[in-house]
């Protein structure tokens, strides 16, 4: 097996082209890292202590909403949280309209006889 006269020379150049992108490599990874571990700036500082914050309020909700809920209902914990409950649920294929005859006429009674008091606590409870 011969080599031509450049064939030594195409070799070694690229070795030195191959040598030359491993250390822009090693030099792009060490500015990566540099980068990874530079000090945050006051803006991205207080926007981390917002973050901690509302991750630790959503801790305390999670065991008040723990304590509330009967233990049985534990694995259906995530209806009770907040945010889960602000969201209204995504549309199902057996969501449908229920048709009402045109003859119907809507009754408004009570659903639960209540004395005076229990009445006046479900309203004043209604207005909070």
């Amino acid at each position: 097996m011969s080599v031509g006269k450049n064939g030594g020379q195409d070799r070694q150049s690229q070795d030195s082209k191959n040598k030359k992108r491993k250390r822009e490599k090693r030099k792009k990874k060490q500015r990566e890292r540099k980068e990874e571990f530079r000090k945050p700036t006051v803006e991205e500082e207080i926007e981390i202590a917002r973050v901690i914050e509302e991750k630790e309020k959503d801790l305390i909700e999670i065991s008040m909403v723990e304590e509330m809920v009967l233990r049985w209902f534990h694995k259906y914990l995530k209806v009770f949280e907040k945010k889960e409950s602000e969201r209204v649920p995504t549309r199902k294929t057996w969501d449908h309209i229920i048709d009402l005859r045109k003859s119907f006429v809507l009754k408004k009674e009570k659903i639960y006889l209540l004395s005076r008091i229990e009445r006046e606590e479900v309203q004043e409870f209604v207005k909070d």
